[in-house]
């Protein structure tokens, strides 16, 4: 969806004939329309098992023909491997949580419950990818401080650093 995909891609060989600009799957059917009428199209449609269906279902309506295939599967690690975390939240000793996907989010609830999730995050930087993230933490009561203006791991890197930049002003030599 996004150019770490399309370059990983392009590195195997594949020619990749469309990235766009937004990078979330209503992106996608976006600049995919962009490009022509889709009627009949035949369009091959890799996904998560969990994924959201917002793209095959936007195709379809316009018209293309979508198979949907199960590309991976996304699993939750055992709860045992998380009560170093927990303790290190209780303990104030992280400084900033991640989430890349709706789904690391809804997995870091059902680890934790909805209500302690939230509480064990109230004082810790909370970083997600983009806006469909974002809107997975917030239904939890999970308030995301820092979200890249597009929806890239690299993105999401430069927007925390710009984060932790502008708390600390007087110690750059940290952060460089």
């Amino acid at each position: 969806m996004g150019p770490g995909t399309g370059g990983r891609l392009a590195r195997l060989g594949l020619k990749v004939d469309l990235i766009p600009e937004d990078h979330r799957a209503e992106g996608i059917v976006a600049a995919m329309s962009e490009l022509g009428g889709l009627e009949g199209c035949r369009v091959l449609f890799p996904k998560a098992d969990i994924a959201r269906d917002v793209v095959p279902e936007q195709l379809r309506a316009a018209g293309a023909i979508v198979d949907e295939v199960v590309a991976y599967r996304t699993i939750t690690a055992e709860p045992d491997a998380h009560l170093d975390m927990y303790r290190q939240l209780l303990d104030r000793r992280i400084d900033v949580v991640t989430f890349s996907s709706a789904s690391a989010v809804r997995a870091f609830v059902a680890i934790y419950g909805d209500e302690q999730a939230a509480d064990l995050l109230s004082h810790t930087a909370v970083a997600t990818i983009g806006p469909v993230t974002a809107d997975a933490a917030a239904r939890y009561q999970i308030q995301p401080s820092i979200m890249p203006e597009t929806s890239t791991i690299p993105a999401l890197v430069d927007a925390i650093v710009a984060h932790f930049r502008a708390a600390a002003p007087a110690a750059p030599e940290l952060l460089t």
